[in-house]
């Protein structure tokens, strides 16, 4: 039982936190530092934490945690990726370990006076001026990044910017922003505005902030238990943290562990057992129609495939997942409540009911919390060692391709770096197909808009970037593949400045898949004109195959119809292929083996070269129709779509061509190996 003395205490302190933050709300305009309202913010949070732990018992219902400011503000995060200063950060109090008075920080930031976004609930980016709100948001946008990036378990995440007196709340979703009306604390509306969301987020469950209860960190042991599974028939897997994580604000929000059934114990070393993929793509309100389902089309590939050994480990098996399920109220009856995660249900929580309803009202569109469970473990591309590994890694991968396209009716769409790894190494190199997101089954053609945007950039077909309503052939996802080994023959894979290792720093994630006007999103569309500043024909260093990536999509277009058009037009970027590395020759001789294959070996005249053109008549001459009249009147002839009827045919030859070339390669590997 608490006693008096420590009542009046507590009291007393609360007193002090009331007079500090009400310098806060005595503000004048346009006076003073920004950095003199930090104390003044800090001590609102703490005298609201103070209060519900004093009348905590008194509550017919008991808070789930106290909401407080890190101690020491204006700092650098110790796991930031920038040297940027976090003005203000707020963690997470247990309701019992808090102590009026006491400042509290939590154990894993390491350093007292440095904050973590691993351990950050929310950023707080504060501005002088009430007008400031807005500048505010770039900042707030920049950290909450942070969070995503450090947490694997977060699926949305809340921020607060101030501009003087004004407070607006923000939600992150997996899509968009939602900004709260602005909260003017030096009006009492305002100020019970911004303590009801303090309460609220106290009080309410974990989920409501934007954790997820499917996916626990122990941080005592630092491990993580993830639940996989569907219809009620859930596993639980322990993983030491993300192999690939959240590098962006907005979007699919992709993490994969590697994970085993097995708690990872110190004495004993951690050995992964599966594949664990967890995103949030875009998707129908409807699961039974989601025909872009990548857990669907893993299951009908698994059944289909799973017994020929030959593709064994070239492509991730199914194991369990789909759509992930939570359980909106704590209650010890597990089926209670229980409704599918996706960003419209996230919204329907009463806690975002003060958010933008004119923003909420647009119905972006529904992305889906989706988790599968795979067997198959690949490493990234970066990590091969040779030219000759390279092309038996593309070679196995592009067969699987062929394979799950014309036994399963599977295309993948998707071709990228990211997207193919490998096992093994030497003469046992193995390639590895994945990430079936993009995929579509050939059984629902009028369930998939086939003309729509996938993939990433440097990496995508004519047609796909220039948008027309044309079919998405066999023959786009070689013409990514032809791109890539371009690519790396360019830049290497080997680039240790680099996460990722496969080039210069653009956009490596893909592209919206509703690219409109030829145009990339702005985030693209910045980083891209930074690449541009120093890279120009002018420059030293300049390489042909960045306009690949630069303009608008159009232009991707055209200049890749025009490096592609003949063998002296594609010679302008294979002779930029890193002379360093050791067999280049042997890369160089392939993609102009497979551009050949695609492009020129056609008995149709109409099938051949790159070029939209109209149809002359070979005994036309130069002078029958100098203005273009009669040419004009007919339709172009475009290559890329005449190829489409002949689309399997042409794929069954790069097939063939390349499995022989990666024939060779093993063998060139095998030799080494006996020599060595």
């Amino acid at each position: 039982m608490v006693s008096q003395t420590q009542l009046k205490a507590a009291a007393n302190i609360l007193s002090k936190r009331f007079d500090q933050f009400r310098k806060w709300i005595a503000t004048k305009r346009g006076t003073g530092k920004e950095s003199d309202l930090y104390e003044p913010i800090s001590q609102l949070f703490h005298f609201v934490a103070g209060c519900i732990k004093s009348v905590n018992k008194a509550l017919p219902a008991h808070p789930e945690r106290l909401i407080v400011p890190f101690v020491y503000p204006d700092r650098k995060s110790a796991d930031g990726d920038d040297e940027s200063r976090v003005d203000l950060v707020l963690n997470i109090a247990g309701p019992d370990s808090y102590i009026i008075g006491t400042p509290t920080n939590t154990p894993s930031s390491g350093s007292s006076k440095l904050p973590m976004f691993l351990d950050a609930f929310a950023v707080i980016e504060v501005k002088r001026e009430a007008q400031g709100v807005k500048r505010a948001l770039p900042q707030l946008f920049q950290y909450t990044r942070g969070i995503y990036a450090e947490q694997y378990n977060r699926r949305f995440a809340w921020g607060l910017a101030v501009g003087g007196k004004q407070v607006q709340a923000v939600f992150f979703g997996p899509s968009y922003a939602l900004a709260s009306p602005s909260m003017d604390i030096g009006q009492k509306s305002g100020r019970e505005q911004l303590i009801r969301l303090l309460v609220d987020w106290s009080f309410c469950e974990s989920h409501k902030l934007g954790y997820d209860p499917t996916i626990l960190f122990n941080k005592q042991s630092r491990y993580y238990e993830i639940q996989v599974g569907q219809g009620g028939k859930m596993e639980t897997y322990y993983s030491q943290g993300a192999v690939i994580g959240v590098e962006r604000l907005f979007g699919r929000h992709t993490r994969c562990f590697v994970a085993s059934k097995t708690k990872p114990r110190p004495s004993v070393g951690f050995k992964p057992e599966v594949f664990i993929k967890d995103a949030w793509p875009e998707a129908t309100s409807d699961a039974e129609g989601d025909h872009r389902d990548e857990s669907r089309h893993l299951n009908k590939i698994t059944a289909i495939l799973g017994d020929d050994k030959s593709l064994d480990g070239k492509y991730p098996k199914y194991l369990s997942g789909g759509r992930v399920h939570i359980k909106r109220q704590t209650t010890t009856d597990q089926s209670a409540d229980v409704v599918e995660d996706n960003s419209r249900s996230i919204l329907s929580d009463s806690i975002c009911s003060q958010l933008d309803t004119a923003l909420k009202e647009r119905a972006p569109p529904l992305r889906a919390h989706k988790r599968i469970c795979m067997e198959g473990i690949g490493e990234p591309l970066k990590r091969i060692n040779s030219v000759p590994e390279l092309i038996c890694v593309m070679a196995d991968a592009m067969e699987c391709h062929w394979e799950i396209y014309k036994r399963c009716g599977i295309l993948h769409r998707d071709i990228s770096t990211n997207n193919i790894l490998f096992t093994g190494s030497g003469s046992r190199i193995k390639g590895m197909l994945i990430d079936f997101d993009h995929a579509f089954c050939e059984s629902d053609k009028n369930a998939v808009r086939r003309f729509e945007r996938t993939g990433t950039l440097p990496f995508m077909s004519v047609n796909n970037l220039e948008g027309e309503i044309k079919m998405h052939t066999v023959l786009d996802d070689w013409e990514s593949l032809l791109y890539i080994l371009c690519w790396l023959g360019t830049y290497g894979w080997r680039n240790k400045s680099r996460g990722d290792g496969v080039g210069p720093d653009i956009p490596q994630g893909g592209i919206s898949a509703r690219a409109e006007n030829s145009k990339i999103s702005v985030s693209h569309q910045t980083t891209r004109t930074k690449y541009l500043k120093s890279h120009s024909r002018a420059e030293p260093g300049f390489k042909e195959i960045s306009r690949w990536f630069t303009g608008k999509l159009s232009a991707c277009a055209l200049n890749k119809r025009r490096d592609l058009k003949d063998n002296e037009s594609f010679k302008l970027i294979t002779d930029q292929f890193d002379k360093d590395i050791p067999l280049i020759e042997s890369l160089r001789s392939l993609v102009h083996g497979l551009r050949r294959t695609l492009i020129d070996d056609h008995k149709d005249i109409r099938m051949k070269g790159t070029m939209k053109r109209s149809e002359v008549s070979e005994e036309q001459d130069d002078y029958d129709d100098v203005f273009g009249i009669k040419n004009r009147a007919q339709d172009d002839i475009d290559p890329f779509q005449e190829r489409m009827a002949n689309a399997d045919d042409i794929a069954k030859s790069l097939v063939k061509n390349m499995k022989k070339v990666a024939e060779q390669a093993r063998t060139f590997i095998r030799k080494g190996e006996i020599e060595s």
